[in-house]
């Protein structure tokens, strides 16, 4: 079971003095990467007592675990504080099974309580650490463990700011719908990755689709993807959307053109390979940055 699965599971038992026991791990991560009971009794004003009881309650849930200096909070405690903002804003009612799981990002279904579905993005940044830890030596070490979940806070707050800037400018990018800490709740797309197709009816007007808002990204809201690839692209059979932004770097960036120009490459090979696309990388590049208004792509 996933973090977000044992978060979903157990977030309807917790208890007022739950959540500001959680509250407190989640102000502390930048400070401490083991909270010691003595910080938590001070910000919660709970008696001690009380703190430790609902610690052990917490551990047993699977939100923190202990460790010789105190306390970690861990993935699955801060699923369940994104999945009670959520739910306290009105938004959704509950969280379904996982439309995908990836590297860096678990990706579930939700809804609303007027039937609305949505997709909940859950940052994972660290998990691949995590894992190569315990092959390794048999168990991860805590000591890094809130340092990985504000770099997965921060990864939501990029995307969720690249994203804010795009959508207004008709770039093919998910709607967001709200950020609770490492949490995007995102209108539902039904798509497959681009990487998926074996085929595509019209796959030169899917590329220039895609260079078309590689183009409008870059020059009317000056940032660049900077990851592009067919594993960040979903087609509908329709449509295409570009998703994936966390790591999107702004045009005045030192490196955003060798960027811009690494995501143009990436789409022209996968096309070039797989649909027989072929575009000249020079004309594409001068398209995207707008030194020329025409495109030429020939299928072979």
């Amino acid at each position: 079971m996933s973090s977000a699965e044992v978060a979903a599971s157990n977030v309807k038992e917790l208890e007022p003095e739950d959540i500001t026991i959680l509250q407190a791990f989640e102000r502390s991560m930048s400070a401490y990467e083991s909270v010691p009971l003595q910080y938590l009794t001070k910000y919660t004003r709970l008696h001690a007592d009380e703190v430790q009881f609902r610690l052990d309650q917490l551990h047993k849930r699977g939100f923190i675990i202990r460790n010789p200096l105190g306390y970690s909070l861990v993935a699955a405690g801060l699923d369940a504080l994104a999945l009670t903002g959520f739910v306290k804003r009105g938004l959704i009612t509950g969280m379904g099974h996982p439309i995908g799981i990836g590297k860096e990002a678990d990706v579930f279904d939700a809804i609303s309580d007027s039937g609305l579905r949505y997709a909940i993005k859950f940052y994972r940044l660290g998990r691949t650490s995590f894992r190569a830890a315990r092959r390794k030596r048999g168990y991860s070490s805590p000591i890094f463990q809130h340092r990985w979940l504000v770099m997965n806070v921060e990864a939501a707050k990029r995307e969720h700011r690249a994203i804010s800037i795009l959508q207004p400018l008709k770039v093919a990018v998910p709607k967001v719908v709200a950020r609770e800490r490492h949490a995007l709740l995102m209108k539902r797309i039904d798509g497959n990755l681009l990487s998926e197709y074996s085929e595509l009816r019209d796959a030169e007007t899917v590329l220039r689709e895609i260079l078309w808002n590689v183009r409008t990204s870059y020059l009317e809201g000056g940032i660049v993807n900077a990851d592009l690839s067919e594993y960040n692209v979903l087609f509908d059979g329709r449509r295409i959307w570009i998703i994936d932004w966390p790591q999107a770097v702004e045009k005045t960036h030192p490196n955003s053109l060798f960027l811009l120009e690494r995501d143009v490459m990436n789409i022209l090979r996968f096309f070039r390979r797989k649909f027989r696309i072929e575009s000249n990388p020079s004309a594409a590049s001068l398209y995207v940055r707008g030194m020329s208004d025409t495109l030429e792509i020939v299928s072979a």
